[in-house]
């Protein structure tokens, strides 16, 4: 879901952006219409891109395949804010994540459509079947887990049509089977995590749609703060906890694009960006943006803020 820059032949980029376009401009339309009769939405929406930043950018290893992987985060998004505003907070966080090297400017298109429509729309619609027929932890459970493979397929997909238009069938299977083996465990991670979180949430339904937007209040700095450093522990173990046994556990994009392209040399402001100031500088930038954003929304988007009388 991070392709880098120097991959995509250019009619693709082109194809991945207009595709994309449409479906964010559907989606701020949604948006806008949404917060005209529910103020509260804007703290949800706020909350949940800084989710998807930071769960997206996590490197997980995976000691299995010797690689890492990140999570996406985007099927729990449209569960709790609809999927066509999930595709627009997918945008800007991919856009951030291009200045960390986790992707690209030409692809954000292209890594949008993956994670923010494919892996959005279906894991909404996985969870919009099931829900009515099973429990709702595993409804969204399922949706975590269909939505992060599916994301990766994608991508797969991706690459195939781009690099391989001769024979776009085998080289997506291919690609796919480079992708699976470690993004697996960590859709079953997904699974467990969005299953928790829905079922979390849906216990404070009523609370989350009376809250009004708020303010920044005196308490702004300590909740900011404490997120801030609380996400940018969690990110540096995820990233780091592979180099203690001695290997570097290259993301899974990094190693199937590398493949899918080993004449193609990967560029763009990002790559440019961490060689010369280094990953923990992207990792951090990453958590404390991450901690801010989620700081700064937090009381609106648990209830916990004091309302403002008029």
């Amino acid at each position: 879901m991070h392709i880098s820059d120097g991959i995509l032949e250019p009619q693709w980029v082109l194809f991945w952006y207009f595709i994309t376009a449409v479906f964010i401009s559907a989606g701020l339309r949604a948006i806008n219409k949404r917060i005209k009769t529910d103020p509260a939405y804007l703290a949800r929406i706020s909350l949940i891109g800084a989710v998807v930043f930071v769960i997206s950018v996590w490197h997980i290893p995976v000691p299995v395949t010797g690689s890492s992987s990140h999570p996406v985060g985007t099927p729990l998004a449209a569960i709790i804010i609809g999927p066509l505003a999930t595709v627009v907070i997918s945008g800007i966080a991919l856009f951030l994540q291009a200045f960390i090297a986790h992707g690209g400017i030409t692809t954000i298109g292209a890594n949008t459509f993956s994670m923010g429509i494919v892996g959005a729309f279906s894991g909404y619609l996985v969870f919009r079947l099931l829900k009515n027929h099973t429990s709702i932890w595993f409804s969204a459970g399922m949706a975590g887990l269909v939505g992060s493979i599916m994301t990766y397929i994608a991508t797969a997909l991706q690459l195939a049509l781009s690099l391989n238009p001769g024979n776009v069938v085998y080289y997506w299977k291919l690609y796919s089977l480079g992708f699976i083996p470690t993004q697996l465990p960590l859709a079953f991670a997904e699974f467990a995590f969005t299953g928790y979180v829905i079922q979390y949430l849906l216990k404070a339904k009523t609370s989350l749609l009376e809250t009004q937007q708020e303010s920044p209040s005196g308490n702004f700095t300590k909740k900011a703060i404490i997120m801030m450093l609380l996400i940018l522990s969690v990110i540096t173990a995820g990233a780091y906890m592979g180099y203690l046994r001695g290997g570097d556990n290259m993301g899974i994009d990094t190693v199937v694009e590398t493949l899918a392209a080993p004449d193609a040399a990967a560029e763009g402001i990002g790559v440019e960006l961490m060689e010369r100031l280094g990953e923990p500088l992207g990792f951090g930038f990453a958590g404390i943006l991450g901690g801010l954003v989620t700081g700064y929304f937090w009381g609106g988007f648990t209830g916990k803020g004091q309302r403002r009388d008029n």
